[in-house]
């Protein structure tokens, strides 16, 4: 007699991981947050190259540091949406504790983003910093990071650049409340089914590349060893909740900031009025050259003379520092004035994509 066949329910391997995430495999790239006993002291967040540091010096990054109130205002978002993520693949879950607690590498870039964000944001500002963060797809975080990690990407790197780019960005722009996290009163996330033109997995596993390099390289193919959030088997859908005929967040939006740098000068504006010819408002905290350049018209030197004398900029070390928002003219004059050389606004000032305001159709005779 043939006994009956029993369906024998398939499950998916899990791999064996410590933390959010990470491999349990002999020094693997890795992130650790480090949390205090005392409840006032700060909360660190360092990067391990593990086995790709160039020497043992290299091997560990201090990435960024957080006073422990802006760390309790996104601690609770920060291990629901990485819990989310690694539920997806079949991996363990994990939860914030006193002491060292180790990340996967691709989610560790994505919390250094929001933390290099809040770092010296208002505090008031953090839980919309928090929810335009969420809003980002992974894909998205992990570029900021590589571009911010370039040149300011050190605890000794605070509110300078890239720094200041990202807290503007996160924490100045109100996102529409259809681009925000859906959460159930259950606290556990909606998820839908990505569109087609959605990327679902990392396309390129940059975090083989040593984030101290000179040149931001992207590899072709993922690295499975690495991360196991990289993995083939179940792929992640998008921590969304939007229809395929909403307008999602992107850096690209209205508002979106542009980002200029000259030699020690780091600021962070945005263009204001029509395309043709826009003013162009840089943000308070940008520094500029202190050094003038032969070439420079007299009308921006008078300016940059105005904006010292009324205290718009004032001496920070090794360059001028603006104390508050201005509003220039033009892209090449704010350009100009930070440079102090001759530039052209329309080609100095690029977005998160290193698109220019030209190459987006400013300065364009409609």
């Amino acid at each position: 007699m043939v006994k009956p066949q029993h369906n024998i329910p398939k499950t998916v391997d899990k791999h064996p991981t410590l933390g959010f995430g990470v491999p349990a495999t002999s020094d693997p790239h890795h992130f650790k947050v480090i949390i205090p006993k005392a409840n006032s002291g700060k909360v660190q967040i360092n990067e391990y190259l593990g086995l790709q540091a160039q020497s043992q010096e290299s091997a560990v990054i201090e990435r960024v540091v957080l006073d422990r109130t802006r760390w309790t205002e996104i601690r609770a978002e920060v291990q629901r949406a990485f819990n989310a993520r690694l539920k997806s693949y079949n991996l363990k879950t994990s939860a914030w504790q006193v002491g060292d607690n180790v990340v996967d590498r691709l989610l560790g870039k994505e919390l250094c983003v929001l933390a290099w964000a809040i770092e010296d944001m208002d505090v008031g500002n953090i839980s919309l910093a928090v929810r335009n963060w969420l809003a980002l797809r992974p894909e998205e975080r992990w570029w900021l990071f590589a571009m911010t990690a370039k040149s300011t990407g050190t605890v000794e790197d605070r509110d300078v650049g890239w720094r200041i780019a990202l807290r503007h960005a996160l924490g100045d722009i109100v996102q529409s409340e259809q681009q925000e996290l859906s959460q159930p009163g259950n606290g556990a996330y909606i998820k839908h089914q990505s569109n087609k033109g959605e990327i679902q997995a990392p396309s390129a596993n940059y975090g083989t590349q040593a984030p101290v390099s000179d040149e931001i390289v992207l590899p072709q193919e993922p690295d499975t060893k690495e991360s196991l959030l990289t993995c083939e088997a179940p792929q992640p859908e998008h921590i969304e909740a939007q229809s395929d005929n909403e307008a999602t967040l992107s850096i690209e939006a209205d508002g979106a900031l542009f980002l200029f740098e000259a030699k020690l000068a780091k600021a962070v504006g945005l263009p204001n009025g029509d395309n043709h010819s826009p003013e162009f408002l840089v943000k308070k905290g940008s520094t500029a050259n202190i050094a003038l350049a032969k070439s420079l018209r007299p009308a921006i030197r008078d300016l940059r003379q105005q904006l010292l004398d009324d205290d718009v900029l004032v001496t920070d070390g090794d360059v001028y520092s603006f104390t508050k928002d201005y509003l220039f003219k033009s892209p090449s004059a704010a350009a100009c004035v930070i440079a102090g050389n001759p530039r052209s606004g329309m080609d100095a000032w690029r977005d998160f994509h290193g698109r220019s305001l030209k190459e987006l159709g400013y300065g364009k005779k409609s």
